[in-house]
């Protein structure tokens, strides 16, 4: 018993010390337990991996080969040594031959795609920008014939991952390994999906090529609050939090969002919707992978009169976001569902208690308050500018804001998925 008191007297009188260490204590033990977790998860899936390794294929075929685009600034130089610890071992036990090319700069990944040589898959290793850019330089270089090409893995290493974040769900360091894995394991046992893809051009400006983005489109005060998070680094994490405290009164924030926009309703496919690209695609090994569509032949033969037609309208709100089905996680894995671009229209004014609520909600994976839901096929946004320097982001990547068209590019894209996905 005197021992019990004599440690709570010294405990209590070097009370800084005491509190310091068990802090230490308690931080050693919860690394250690998750340490612990994260070799256990990762010897279970090396074993799944290695059953196909050691899987006996016929002399005359060739291991598979997949080319690997890995972008090592993804997540603050972040993405490289995740991919080297917890991906790459398993595509290597799987007896995969792996092609690994860097991204060296912005937009360097779409170069590298109009260079590629033949392979039986793409990775993208990045965020949202880079799988953007990878989709882009694939669908310019086909000239959006897609049928047959070879399936694109996604492996969720970027800071925003609109679509890993979707197919491969993880909040907790343990769940983003198990996410990480669980996409690398779907590479190797080949089950896919389709997705869509949204095409966007700038309009009123002639020979500009479009872009093409699988998540979605943002514009606003959130939009522009959520660009600034870096800067507020010395809050560690949660800094995502006080960019929504510290922006929530400033005036370079887009409060006003305003423009006209003329949209099309949704389509499950008809004759005016459907086009055959006029450019054949230039490269033969993109060709190889394709194959007649049968479903286009039946597309074609239907009539939808109210396809093409336009509906016009003026909106004002702080907050517009517009997303496919693929930045939805309950609906990305529908095959049913209908193809359709969804248009988030916000309230139209919001006081700074409401944005850094709605903020942080946003932060934490809820959606923030819609007033309005616009289902559409193509839509077309003419802002209306009051100021310069405007942007807005395609795939959390930065654009300047311009009037511009988006058409819904249906199951465009085959993905590598979960087996129940």
């Amino acid at each position: 018993m005197s021992f019990i008191v004599k440690t709570g007297k010294i405990l209590r009188n070097n009370w800084k010390k005491s509190t310091f260490f068990a802090i230490v204590i308690a931080w050693g033990g919860s690394y250690t337990k998750n340490h612990f977790m994260t070799q256990t998860l990762m010897r279970t899936y090396c074993e799944q991996a290695a059953q196909y390794g050691n899987q006996t294929i016929p002399v005359s075929v060739n291991p598979r080969n997949v080319t690997v685009i890995l972008n090592p600034n993804a997540n603050k130089r972040k993405a490289q040594k995740e991919f080297e610890k917890y991906s790459a071992p398993l595509l290597h036990l799987a007896g995969i031959n792996v092609e690994i090319i860097k991204t060296e700069s912005e937009g360097h990944a779409k170069s590298l795609i109009e260079t590629l040589n033949a392979t039986e898959a793409i990775v993208v290793a990045g965020g949202d920008g880079t799988l953007s850019e990878v989709v882009t330089g694939l669908l310019r270089r086909t000239n959006e014939q897609t049928n047959g090409l070879v399936p694109i893995g996604v492996l969720p290493l970027g800071k925003t991952n609109y679509v890993g974040s979707s197919l491969f769900p993880g909040e907790t360091k343990l769940e983003k390994v198990r996410a990480l894995a669980d996409a690398t394991m779907a590479i190797i046992e080949e089950n896919t999906m389709k997705l869509d893809v949204m095409k966007i051009e700038v309009l009123n400006e002639e020979n500009k090529k479009p872009v093409y983005a699988v998540g979605g489109m943002k514009w606003g005060a959130y939009r522009d609050a959520e660009t600034k998070k870096d800067k507020y680094w010395y809050f560690g994490s949660l800094r995502k939090y006080a960019t929504y405290l510290f922006n929530g009164l400033k005036s370079s924030l887009t409060w006003n969002c305003e423009a006209n926009i003329l949209y099309s309703l949704p389509c499950s496919g008809c004759l005016n919707c459907y086009r055959v690209p006029s450019v054949q695609p230039k490269s033969k090994w993109f060709k190889s992978f394709m194959k007649e569509d049968q479903d286009n032949q039946m597309i074609q033969r239907i009539y939808n009169p109210h396809c093409n037609e336009l509906l016009e309208r003026k909106i004002s709100t702080s907050d517009l976001t517009l997303l496919t089905t693929n930045a939805i996680p309950n609906r990305i894995n529908q095959d049913n569902a209908p193809a359709k671009l969804n248009l988030l229209i916000g309230p139209k004014k919001v006081d700074y208690f409401d944005f850094v609520r709605e903020g942080w909600k946003s932060e934490q994976g809820e959606s923030r308050s819609v007033s309005e839901l616009i289902e559409a096929r193509t839509i077309e946004i003419h802002p209306i500018l009051k100021k310069k320097d405007v942007w807005f982001s395609i795939d959390n990547e930065d654009f300047e804001m311009k009037p511009v068209r988006i058409t819904l590019l249906p199951k465009m894209l085959t993905v590598y998925c979960r087996k129940n996905g």
